[in-house]
């Protein structure tokens, strides 16, 4: 008896389940169906390279000769904020600086006003008032905005000299479209070099800064040191090894050796570099690299940019 009302009980329930499921499929056909709103999503925002490795610059890179002619125009620009009147420079111990003044004058020859004093240069520089000039600070890492504009203005023009050169190599490779990202970047391409881009001719002066017999003796150290190195095959040596090297190939005073071997690693560092070049360094701890792809001719027509 009990087990007839517990068979019962289940097939009642059981009924009534599958009339329950029945009544909810029924009502499935009045229900209108709703469109399921997704939130809206919004892209991620990747960093750039430059925000993400901070490696890259806001500036093109220059070539080092660019690098440092821009460092002596500071040095100029600081030096008559300091001085506040015009600047003098004796032409046989400036003979360097007075080259990169003519460099400056060739990109803007507006920039400085040059007069000849016995055997000096005078420099003076325009558009700058020197009565509104604030006081001189000699740490402040920026000169005041008349001198940064003057900077911004010639490295805008040492700038475009770069971009030209590798714009015409990217065309010659065949690689334009690596343009797009040379201007997002501010790079270059990678296998671009940048001594490629020629010297800037430095104006001609109503005098002669180098000699003919000092023309003959620095072309003779560019031959004798591309030998030396090549001899060697390296692309390091110590100074001192290199101007003993270049005494016992040339008669010459050590002081005037030495004076020639800089200036060739000032006008064309893209040529010869000393690396580990300091103040409190001494000389015999100084090592001279060359660039292996320089050949004599190469940088015999590049002098002739200094030359006249």
């Amino acid at each position: 008896m009990n087990n007839y009302k517990l068979i019962k009980t289940q097939s009642n329930n059981n009924t009534i389940g599958e009339d329950e499921s029945t009544r909810h499929l029924s009502e499935l056909a009045d229900t209108k169906i709703c469109s399921i709103k997704v939130a809206s999503t919004t892209p991620i925002n990747f960093l750039s390279l430059r925000e993400r490795y901070g490696q890259l610059s806001d500036q093109y890179p220059l070539p080092i000769k660019f690098q440092q002619l821009l460092q002596t125009m500071r040095n100029i620009e600081q030096t008559y904020w300091k001085k506040r009147k015009p600047l003098v420079y004796d032409i046989k111990t400036n003979a360097i600086k007075i080259l990169q003044i003519g460099q400056l004058l060739k990109l803007d020859k507006d920039l400085y006003e040059i007069k000849i004093v016995n055997k000096s240069i005078e420099l003076i520089l325009n558009d700058i008032p020197i009565e509104n000039l604030p006081q001189f600070q000699p740490f402040q890492s920026k000169l005041p905005a008349i001198f940064e504009n003057r900077i911004s203005s010639i490295r805008n023009k040492l700038d475009h000299l770069v971009q030209e050169a590798h714009e015409n190599y990217l065309n010659l490779i065949g690689e334009q479209s690596f343009l797009e990202n040379s201007k997002e970047f501010k790079i270059y391409y990678s296998t671009f070099d940048m001594n490629l881009v020629k010297d800037i001719s430095p104006i001609q002066l109503p005098f002669q800064i180098y000699s003919d017999e000092q023309r003959d003796q620095i072309k003779q150290i560019v031959g004798i040191t591309i030998n030396y190195f090549n001899q060697r095959s390296v692309s390091f040596v110590f100074y001192n090894n290199l101007i003993q090297h270049l005494l016992n190939k040339i008669p010459m005073n050590k002081e005037i050796m030495e004076k020639s071997l800089m200036f060739l690693i000032k006008i064309q560092p893209d040529f010869l570099q000393i690396t580990n070049l300091k103040k409190e360094q001494m000389k015999n701890k100084w090592i001279v690299q060359i660039n292996k792809f320089c050949t004599e001719q190469k940088q015999f027509e590049s002098l002739k940019t200094y030359f006249y």
